[in-house]
Formats: structure tokens, C-alpha cells, sequence
């Protein structure tokens, strides 16, 4: 007759008040409700601006970001910046300007992904290697347009 491990049995109550335990301590440590309602909106943002592999769609910045873009990502060395330099200077000459509030945005880390929403590259959750990803994505994308 085999031998069957030990198993211990938690009374139905021991457990719900384990999860009551539980989920007082993540009320408890989470900010205040407005600012907590204001980073689920974000983080709701966020997702709705990422595609299918996570990242999300560059397709949606005009000129002027993505140049803005490309330079935040030559600035925290993402990108080579005899690679992306021109690539960023060819696209303000096609209607954008290092002065416009959306390249200020971009070099901020902030690419504009449409219907007035954006995703922030700087945000202290990115993977680097994820910020890499994106910063090639905008890269090739600029490029197209040209």
C-alpha cells in the first residue's frame, strides 16, 4: 500500500479569515484613493495603447514625436545617435519643429499613440529591454515615412 503525504486540512473559516486578513493589508497598503484611481487610469491607458506583442503602436505618431522620440532614446543610449540623428532631423523637416509641444513630448518619453492617449518610456516600471524594442519599432517606423 503506498504511502500518501501528510495533508493538512484548514478549517473553511481559518481560511476565509486568512483572505480577509489579506485583502485589509492590500487596502491598507495602497495611496489614496484619488491617486490610486488616477494610476489605474493610467495603467488602463496604457494597455489600451499596447498591441498584440505588448508594445505599443508607434504608427499612430505624427513626425514630430517620433523625432521626439528618437532623440529620448539617443539621449539614455538606446539608439545610436548616427543612426537615429538624421532619421529624427529628415522628419522635423517634413512639418515638425523642436519648438512643437508633441517632439517635446517625445524627447520627455511620452509617444503618442492616438486618440489623445500615450505611452510613457520613461515610466519606472519599463523593461530596458523593452524601451530597446520600442525605440527600434519607432526607429524603422520613422524611417518608412521618409
Amino acid at each position: 500500500m503506498p504511502i500518501r503525504p501528510h495533508r493538512q486540512i484548514i478549517p473553511r473559516r481559518a481560511s476565509a479569515a486568512a483572505a480577509l486578513g489579506a485583502a485589509a493589508l492590500l487596502l491598507c497598503a495602497q495611496p489614496a484613493p484619488a491617486q490610486f484611481l488616477n494610476q489605474l487610469q493610467n495603467a488602463a491607458g496604457a494597455l489600451g495603447a499596447l498591441g498584440g506583442g505588448g508594445l505599443p503602436s508607434v504608427t499612430q505618431a505624427g513626425p514630430s514625436n517620433l523625432a521626439g522620440i528618437l532623440q529620448y532614446c539617443v539621449q539614455n543610449n538606446l539608439l545610436n545617435g548616427n543612426a537615429a540623428g538624421p532619421v529624427g532631423s529628415s522628419l522635423l523637416t517634413q512639418g515638425g519643429s523642436t519648438a512643437d509641444s508633441l517632439y517635446q513630448s517625445g524627447v520627455n518619453g511620452l509617444l503618442q499613440t492616438g486618440q489623445g492617449q500615450s505611452f510613457d518610456l520613461g515610466g519606472s516600471g519599463m523593461i530596458a529591454d523593452l524601451k530597446l524594442q520600442l525605440c527600434n519599432l519607432v526607429l524603422q517606423h520613422a524611417r518608412s515615412l521618409l
